[in-house]
């Protein structure tokens, strides 16, 4: 049996910096949204609170469906719109303020997952003046900010291979980002994309999604910039494509992995968590946990959830049931022919 949200008044909302064209996904949302049958209107914002929480009000939705990732062009104040609507108690889609936040500061989310005994690359903390290390390292290193969004600060010169060029790329981070600069072991190997949806107790993992690196440089370290996500599909450039040959016990390590990462977090209705699996010791490593990944028809996600069987538009219709039952609102139940399996924690 499968839930249902009967139909609905959504809201939209996302982040619209003046002069700039609307994001895609927006449309693709509303799109998807009008096909289930929900009435829909789009929320754009940028930088003014009150603006912000005046819209939604007009808007008059029975539910939000949350896709603000920026507010007045900082990434880092995704936190504060859930936390705005928190407190207005409007419903809305996705992480809340505690989902966001823990997962936003990469070295709460290492700790935390850490704790949960899901592995992570060993990791060194700089906050300028001092530095923490969490096990025992050796280079190369990746060095980032600590809380990031889309591979900002992120490149083939954030890999470093001596001191002096690790105090270097720290002191650019502290420079560029006034943020704290995390080092990690850089770990060589298969890097895949591992999406879920639906509440945390009743979580479902989608087929697991690799990144093909195409025609890389021999001898260049794969690191998953901006360049890669979002560049030009051109031949012989890095694409997605669904993982292949993962044996069953290793595919049972990372969504067991998937799975703690996604309750301890707190995160709600959707995710994405990006690994790599070491080519030297076969150990699948959480490189990032995504709590409100890109949801664009040719994303992971969506390229996750037609493996498993459901179209875009079944995909977001699974975030708003999964949104819905968590908030009280009122559901049905109807059977649904070859329902995927749901993947318990």
């Amino acid at each position: 049996m499968a839930a249902t949200v009967p139909s609905l008044k959504i809201a939209v909302l996302h982040y619209q910096p003046s002069g700039e064209p609307m994001d895609p996904v927006v449309g693709h949302i509303v799109e998807a949204l009008k096909e289930l049958g929900h009435e829909t209107v789009t929320v754009s914002v940028h930088d003014r609170v009150f603006d912000l929480l005046q819209a939604i009000e007009q808007a008059q939705a029975d539910l939000v469906f949350n896709v603000c990732e920026t507010f007045a062009d900082d990434y880092r104040l995704e936190v504060n719109v859930a936390a705005l609507m928190e407190m207005a108690r409007i419903r809305f889609t996705g992480s809340g303020t505690a989902g966001l936040l823990l997962a936003q500061d990469k070295i709460l989310t290492k700790q935390l997952l850490g704790y949960h005994e899901v592995l992570t690359p060993n990791f060194a903390t700089f906050d300028g003046e001092t530095f923490e290390t969490n096990g025992r390292m050796k280079f190369p290193l990746i060095v980032k900010p600590a809380r990031s969004d889309a591979s900002l600060g992120i490149g083939r010169h954030s890999v470093v291979s001596d001191w002096e060029d690790l105090t270097r790329r720290v002191r650019e981070i502290r420079k560029e980002f006034s943020d704290q600069a995390l080092a990690e072991e850089f770990i060589e190997g298969r890097e895949v994309y591992v999406g879920v949806i639906g509440t945390s107790t009743r979580p479902e993992i989608l087929p697991i999604v690799e990144l093909d690196w195409g025609d890389w440089k021999k001898g260049e370290p794969k690191v998953s910039d901006r360049g890669v996500k979002f560049g030009p599909d051109v031949p012989g450039s890095p694409r997605l494509k669904m993982a292949k040959e993962l044996s069953a016990d290793l595919q049972a390590r990372v969504e067991r992995s998937e799975l703690l990462a996604y309750k301890a977090l707190k995160i709600n209705d959707y995710a994405r968590v990006d690994f790599r699996i070491s080519e030297e010791t076969g150990e699948a490593f959480v490189l990032e946990v995504n709590p409100n990944p890109y949801l664009e028809k040719q994303s992971e996600l969506a390229m996750a959830a037609k493996e498993r069987g459901l179209s875009y538009t079944q995909l977001i219709g699974r975030i708003v049931d999964s949104s819905a039952t968590r908030q009280g609102l009122k559901v049905t139940k109807h059977p649904e022919p070859s329902a995927p399996p749901v993947v318990k924690g």
